[in-house]
């Protein structure tokens, strides 16, 4: 079947990624993607800022530009749609499409999801009710090197994961939402978390310190750097038998074994083995394919919404925990409506 698309947002990760030529080569933007896949057509475009709507329509080669989301869709025959907008318009352009009789079939959100836990909740019931698929693009779930990964990690291969760090920057919700994605899609899910505004860089979305106790009775750490230096984003598995460390924003993984020391007799020690896991190129491509597969074989995407919902209440676990000075529990705020 072919599948018309449509693009909400044409900023960066809309389509100005693909001008970018430090990323020629890798397909990383929605609107690339709905190109590149043989399962879509990319026929309409809808951004409030018309310069930059009229630069995507030339660049991709669609005529059908609108300013306004509801006029695009009585306009228009569209089966699939990607919601690049700003993170705080997310629930409304996504309840736009859910609500409408506008024969969807699939929506793509980009990361977070939306911003407040029942948001997610009323959008998840109401994909549910409308038979739309629902995806939200945490885009390392895409990536052949983290599936290889998950794989490995499955396996046993690293025996029990005793812990997991890493390294973030610009936002909890924003970008911090990523890695706690990453950590459930790797490991397990969050039993509770404690959290600090050191940094104090963003009164709407902070970077915090955050402390995470996992189902799997481990502990997890993710530290806050300032992104007015570099940004950064890393997480480190220590297993009972080895260890991998993601660096380079995910780009680089390396592999470390429990192995005889070569130099303490009766010791073992980590030491680094090599390991194709594979690359991290063409995520988004990845992503608009599996929406398509998820809507003919009538299942969840690799990541829907309940995914979503679950780093997002994550996330929002942490702020309330650095704003009040406790810990939160997973369960109790995801309880609440």
């Amino acid at each position: 079947m072919h599948y018309r698309a449509a693009l909400i947002g044409c900023g960066r990760i809309g389509s100005q990624f693909a001008d970018d030529p430090k990323m020629k080569g890798d397909i990383f933007t929605h609107a690339e993607a709905y190109t590149r896949c043989p399962a879509t057509e990319l026929v309409a475009l809808c951004d409030t800022d018309a310069e930059r709507l009229a630069a995507c329509g030339k660049r991709w080669n669609v005529q059908a530009l609108y300013a306004s989301v509801e006029e695009m869709l009585q306009a228009e025959r569209v089966d699939v749609v990607s919601v690049c907008t700003p993170d705080a318009t997310h629930y409304e352009v996504i309840r736009r499409l859910l609500n409408g009789n506008w024969g969807l079939k699939g929506v793509l959100c980009e990361k977070p999801f939306v911003l407040a836990v029942p948001q997610a909740q009323e959008l998840i019931r109401f994909a549910s009710e409308n038979g739309v698929v629902l995806a939200v693009m945490y885009l390392r779930r895409h990536a052949q090197n983290m599936r290889a990964l998950s794989s490995l990690l499955a396996s046993g291969a690293l025996g029990e994961i005793q812990g997991v760090s890493g390294w973030y920057t610009k936002g909890v919700l924003h970008n911090g939402s990523h890695w706690f994605d990453l950590l459930r899609y790797l490991v397990c899910n969050v039993e509770w978390v404690v959290a600090w505004n050191r940094l104090a860089d963003d009164a709407t979305d902070p970077t915090l310190d955050v402390m995470l106790r996992l189902e799997n009775g481990a502990f997890a750490s993710l530290r806050a750097c300032d992104s007015r230096q570099f940004s950064v984003f890393e997480m480190d598995l220590m297993g009972t038998q080895g260890r991998v460390q993601l660096t380079d924003s995910g780009y680089r993984i390396d592999y470390h074994l429990a192995t005889d020391s070569p130099r303490y007799t009766g010791c073992r020690e980590l030491v680094r083995v090599f390991h194709e896991f594979g690359d991290r190129c063409d995520v988004m491509l990845h992503a608009v394919s599996d929406l398509v597969a998820a809507i003919e074989d009538r299942r969840a995407p690799s990541c829907d919404g309940a995914d979503g919902l679950a780093a997002l209440a994550i996330g929002r676990a942490a702020l309330l925990s650095a704003e009040n000075g406790r810990r939160v529990c997973l369960k109790e705020l995801l309880g609440r409506t």
